[in-house]
């Protein structure tokens, strides 16, 4: 299947609105809800099919124009079914943010099921003063079927644009069939991989606060130079992660506050 899903964005009477949506399913998206602000525009991203399987492409155009601010929640986690045909399930994501605009995208949880393919590549092209936060949990597989680690490939890729210049180029690829992901320098003894970007030149955060160590659970904070932070998770407390990610997109608003 080709699922694809353009939403465009804009301001009516200083308010942002949804103005475009084009689908194709088994993408689709929610009516525009205003939940805690009237200037912040929240639209659930749903997906009918049940989960990607091999073969399958599902594609993300969003637009946003100049002032808008907008929230975007995948309604479930994207599950990647086996290639049993030997072709890989991709995602493509694709966002422009003008001047001023402001996208956030919850958290996309992806989990690859045994002898899945996954492949996903997401490009953002912003302003200086447009603002992004990205969130993404990468699961080691269906672990409660004894799938731990046991899908063919899983590829990610981020690029973030800030008018000519790439301040973010982030690709991460799994192939447990071939590398040993429990080696040091890889994932060691953790299962889940985390990711909160916040690119965004007038945020700031504490790293101490995001900078821990323990048997289960690691949590780490680069500076991305005047342009944002990265805080990574290496993980096995899933619930931890969650609330952690939590914490840190409450404590961003208080600082837009």
């Amino acid at each position: 299947m080709e699922g694809q899903l353009a939403l465009y964005f804009t301001l009516r009477q200083q308010k942002t609105i949804m103005k475009d949506v084009y689908y194709q399913p088994p993408l689709k998206a929610s009516r525009g809800l205003y939940v805690h602000n009237p200037d912040d525009i929240s639209v659930y991203l749903m997906e009918s099919s049940g989960g990607l399987v091999a073969g399958d492409t599902n594609s993300f155009d969003v637009k946003l124009d100049s002032g808008t601010t907008v929230t975007l929640h995948p309604q479930a986690a994207t599950k990647v079914y086996p290639a049993y045909n030997g072709k890989p399930s991709k995602q493509q994501v694709r966002v422009e943010l003008a001047e001023k605009a402001s996208l956030t995208w919850k958290r996309e949880e992806v989990i690859p099921f045994a002898e899945s393919d996954f492949s996903s590549h997401t490009i953002i092209n912003m302003k200086c003063d447009s603002k992004f936060y990205w969130e993404e949990i990468l699961y080691p597989g269906r672990e409660k079927r004894g799938e731990t680690f046991t899908f063919h490939g899983c590829q990610t890729q981020l690029e973030v644009w800030m008018e000519d210049d790439c301040i973010v180029y982030d690709q991460l690829s799994l192939h447990p069939d071939k590398q040993n992901l429990k080696h040091a320098g890889v994932l060691g003894n953790y299962h889940y991989i985390a990711s909160v970007w916040l690119i965004d030149q007038d945020i700031r955060i504490d790293p101490e606060a995001w900078n821990e160590t323990t048997t289960d659970h690691i949590v780490s904070t680069t500076r991305l130079r005047n342009a944002g932070y990265l805080v990574r998770f290496l993980s096995n407390d899933l619930p931890r992660v969650k609330r952690e990610m939590d914490q840190i997109a409450e404590s961003t608003k208080a600082v837009e506050n």
